[in-house]
């Protein structure tokens, strides 16, 4: 794993694109971008806890190389412009990982370049915020990576080292589906809770009615895992997030909160309302998240209709 593409350079993929950088050298971990973002990040460059980080930006492979490992850290609602990107910079060996929030990313990927080059993989404990080109932390998190039959292949150690050596947290579960859907369970809860509410991580954590309306949408997304067929998501999961939410930055924000505050798309789509429509499809209802997806549809509609609207 000597090359390395990344996209999207946000809260998750800046960090973990500066870790590699610092390890493999600018010129080896290429940032994929577009001519625009291109020209926007060198002129305003990019800054990680007040310091700023060069990257290697580029549009298409500089000499016709490709890439060994391609890391996807945009959000959902940018992952069919990402694969156009990403394309140019597939070879036969290339390996990619998407650290998307959902469930649904490496089955799309898959159909795009084959399922042999993907891994299943998300990223958790990370508390950045992101305002324009200033990302700030106090976590960087962990990467939750795997094969998709959970066997630890040559390629996951070669990453597993790759990542040691870059100083980036992870862990090679047992079962990767099982912890996507712990993550799912915790995006379709806090996620949403936060976007509704105005709520960072400390008082998500802190407020016994917060609390409630996370652990008792954990509940339904556990049942529909079970029915699913997800093995070992139980409330022990529950537990053992709340005491995540608690280490956090208490003034840290989700990410569906940060787009909710910036008038931006959530990702509503993948978190609630794709639970309730898998809940649908197996005969189960899940009322609270049912509604609690519709609130964030209805508040999202509110600010797109307010941005066609001149002030008063």
């Amino acid at each position: 794993m000597k090359k390395v593409g990344l996209i999207g350079v946000g809260a998750v993929g800046a960090i973990y694109g500066w870790r590699l950088s610092e390890l493999l050298g600018y010129e080896n971990v290429e940032i994929i971008v577009d001519d625009k973002r291109k020209e926007r990040y060198e002129r305003e460059g990019i800054y990680l806890n007040e310091k700023q980080v060069s990257f290697n930006y580029v549009t298409t492979p500089l000499n016709d190389e490709k890439s060994d490992l391609i890391i996807i850290a945009t959000k959902n609602n940018h992952l069919e412009k990402a694969i156009a990107s990403i394309a140019p910079f597939v070879k036969e060996e290339t390996t990619i990982i998407s650290l998307l929030n959902g469930i649904d990313s490496e089955e799309i990927l898959a159909t795009h370049f084959g399922k042999e080059k993907l891994l299943y993989a998300f990223t958790t404990a990370l508390d950045s915020t992101r305002l324009n080109n200033k990302i700030n932390f106090s976590t960087e998190g962990i990467i939750y990576f795997g094969e998709k039959d959970n066997v630890k292949t040559d390629r996951i150690k070669k990453i597993e080292k790759l990542f040691s050596d870059a100083k980036i947290n992870h862990i090679v579960p047992d079962d990767i589906h099982l912890e996507m859907w712990a993550k799912f369970m915790v995006n379709v809860s806090i996620n949403t809770v936060s976007a509704i509410t105005g709520a960072t991580y400390g008082q998500c954590a802190s407020f016994e009615s917060l609390k409630t309306l996370i652990i008792e949408s954990q509940k339904e997304v556990i049942e529909l895992a079970q029915k699913i067929g997800i093995k070992g998501l139980d409330h022990s999961y529950i537990q053992k997030y709340q005491k995540i939410f608690a280490s956090l930055e208490y003034g840290g924000k989700t990410s569906m909160l940060q787009d909710m505050e910036s008038k931006r798309e959530t990702e509503n789509r993948w978190f609630c309302l794709r639970a309730s429509e898998l809940g649908k499809s197996v005969g189960l209802k899940l009322p609270l998240v049912e509604h609690m997806g519709l609130i964030v549809e209805g508040l999202e509609a509110v600010n797109q209709d307010n941005k066609k609207r001149p002030p008063q």
